[in-house]
C-alpha cells in the first residue's frame, strides 16, 4: 500500500512539474493576401503561436512546390529572407516583415520570366498561448 501511495505522489508531483513547465507564448492572427497581375485571390487568415518577442517565420509559398527559403535574417524587430522555386516555371524573390509590440506588416516579391507577385502580409496579437 504504501509502494502504491509513493506511485500516486510522484506521478501527481511530475504532472504539476511539467504544467509549470509549459511555455507562454504570444498568440498572433496572421493575414496574407496574394497580389498578382489580373488575377483575384482570396486572403488567408490563420493563428500562429510564437515565442515571445521573436522575428516573424515565413510560411511556404501558396500554390508553389519546391521553394526554399534562404538567408532568413532577423534583426531587431525586421524579419528578411530570400526565396528560391526551382523548376521549369521557376521564381525568386525576396522578403521583409517588421513587427511591432502587436502588429507586423511586410511584403514578399516573387518573379518569374512571365509573371511578379507580391504576397502583402500584415499581423495583430490577440493573446497568449502554450507553445509546444
Amino acid at each position: 500500500m504504501k509502494d502504491i501511495m509513493s506511485a500516486v505522489l510522484l506521478l501527481a508531483a511530475m504532472s504539476s512539474t511539467s504544467a509549470s513547465a509549459a511555455v507562454k507564448g504570444e498568440l498572433w492572427e496572421m493575414t496574407t493576401k496574394m497580389d498578382m497581375p489580373g488575377m483575384t485571390m482570396p486572403e488567408v487568415t490563420e493563428t500562429v503561436c510564437m515565442h515571445r518577442g521573436a522575428g516573424y517565420k515565413p510560411g511556404k509559398v501558396p500554390h508553389v512546390k519546391n521553394c526554399k527559403t534562404t538567408g532568413l535574417n532577423v534583426d531587431g524587430n525586421k524579419t528578411s529572407w530570400k526565396v528560391r522555386c526551382p523548376g521549369k516555371d521557376g521564381m525568386a524573390g525576396s522578403g521583409e516583415v517588421i513587427r511591432h509590440a502587436g502588429s507586423m506588416k511586410g511584403s514578399m516579391k516573387l518573379s518569374s520570366k512571365d509573371m511578379q507577385m507580391t504576397q502583402v502580409i500584415t499581423g495583430r496579437r490577440v493573446g497568449t498561448c502554450e507553445l509546444k
